[in-house]
């Protein structure tokens, strides 16, 4: 039997249903725009010293920027199985990429909570990852549009469409958000809920293509890269890293990684120009998020899997005026946990108990969680089937803290003040002086563990596969 939690913000939904449609029993629809690999940095509202972006930059500035957002696990998979349920992977069983350990037709889905409610729901992009990855049609969707995988190549791909595998002439990118724009249209009339997963700026593999839309390939040519302090020579290599040996992105990949965050730009701009000419614009909570960051050399890596603020952070944007005011922002921690209650939240729709997360509605309101934040619970397993990935752990955050606990390798363990050393280059964990911190960092780890219900140990999720 399914539990679940009162909804707390009952009467204001029902004055926001009334303001923003002709009737009070209209429905918010919802498009969740969730690009691969875009860290924190980059876009020009966040910081991105070259990359320009003003249709996403309009997001915030017509919405909220969460200055504090953050993935529970930095891999493709378990990110996109934690935003689907609203649970940690420890909990949801989607820990990894490779099936039958990532994320797979058996969870149970935000998406399918709307279908059941009335909603028309739509998928388009990116749905899992690995080379043998299940692009079939998932439950949950009216219309299902997966146009590849993360290797897939970009161009011209082959999209499984409700079950027909077609083959399309264009960009990934170009593709998915005009499919977006063509299912808002075809269903304007109705309540929606859309999830549009890129798959650029995914860019970790050489044999992927690292190639954006044929009329953005020249931009930022001979753009100057600039990096960061840990990605420079002298930083000091922790134990969990040694022979941990990766080629950090050139400085072209860097390039390239820009000019396909501006193909997605372009595709926000088309989704908007849809959602004004349809009159929905301002029924329509748009949240714009990245799966997880991405290393550019910082601590000699590339790709994620680590718990250090390169690979954790993400941008995170959302718009919807009849709760939030026009360029606001939040320093509020929000994670991917954190979407399926709240849209659930915002459309009416019973939030289930087992889900994790919170509803962040208040916060968007200007308010604050029902339940504060002192601490954030991060974890990532490795993948045992690709040697020489990073280790099984677990971290904690706090505003100032961040401590990383290896379980296979304890001694590995790793403590920074994030205050202090903001690129996280001086592990406190030898020091004497921090003893007292590591204690309290372990005691708030076990702490987060049981509230989660996370019992630790080597995991036996999906036996029956």
């Amino acid at each position: 039997m399914i539990s679940y939690r009162p909804s707390l913000l009952f009467l204001t939904l029902s004055a926001v249903f009334s303001s923003v449609g002709a009737q009070s029993s209209d429905k918010p629809n919802m498009i969740v725009i969730f690009v691969d690999e875009l860290r924190w940095d980059g876009l020009s509202i966040t910081g991105h010293p070259f990359a320009e972006t003003p249709h996403i930059d309009r997001l915030a500035r017509e919405g909220m920027l969460m200055e504090n957002s953050f993935v529970v696990t930095p891999l493709c998979g378990p990110s996109r199985g934690s935003l689907m349920t609203g649970q940690y992977a420890h909990t949801n069983g989607s820990y990894k990429n490779q099936a039958p350990k990532g994320h797979t037709k058996l969870l149970k889905t935000y998406p399918m909570l709307f279908q059941e409610a009335g909603y028309k729901t739509g998928f388009m992009g990116k749905w899992t990852t690995g080379r043998n990855a299940d692009k079939t049609v998932h439950p949950g969707f009216d219309r299902w549009f997966c146009s590849g995988v993360n290797r897939d190549y970009k161009m011209d791909p082959v999209v499984n469409v409700d079950g027909e595998w077609i083959q399309y002439k264009g960009h990934a990118t170009d593709i998915d958000s005009a499919e977006t724009v063509r299912f808002i249209r075809e269903n304007k009339d109705k309540p929606f809920n859309i999830s549009l997963w890129h798959r650029s700026v995914h860019t970790s593999y050489a044999d992927e293509g690292l190639m954006a839309a044929e009329r953005n390939r020249e931009l930022y040519k001979n753009q100057p890269i600039e990096r960061r302090l840990s990605a420079q020579p002298g930083f000091v290599v922790q134990p969990s890293l040694k022979g941990f040996a990766q080629r950090p992105p050139t400085d072209e990949d860097i390039r390239n990684i820009a000019r396909m965050t501006v193909d997605i730009d372009d595709g926000v701009g088309e989704i908007y120009r849809a959602l004004e000419e349809e009159g929905i614009l301002d029924k329509t909570m748009i949240i714009f998020l990245g799966d997880n960051g991405f290393f550019f050399g910082e601590h000699g890596l590339t790709e994620k899997r680590l718990a250090y603020e390169e690979a954790i952070r993400v941008p995170f944007i959302v718009r919807y005026p009849p709760l939030i005011q026009p360029g606001s922002t939040s320093e509020v921690e929000v994670l991917n946990i954190d979407i399926a209650p709240t849209l659930l939240a915002l459309a009416g729709i019973p939030i289930p108990d087992e889900m994790q997360g919170q509803d962040f509605l208040p916060v968007f309101q200007g308010g604050q969680l029902e339940e504060p934040r002192s601490s954030l619970l991060f974890e990532f397993w490795s993948e045992t089937d690709l040697p020489g990935q990073s280790c099984w752990w677990k971290a904690v955050r706090t505003d100032e803290w961040k401590y990383v606990h290896y379980y296979k390798e304890p001694f590995y363990d790793e403590l920074y003040n994030l205050k202090e050393d903001p690129y996280e280059m001086t592990n406190l964990i030898q020091d004497n002086g921090h003893a007292w911190i590591v204690k309290r960092m372990e005691t708030e780890l076990n702490r987060l563990m049981a509230k989660y219900d996370d019992k630790g140990g080597d995991y036996g999720f999906w036996p029956q596969l």
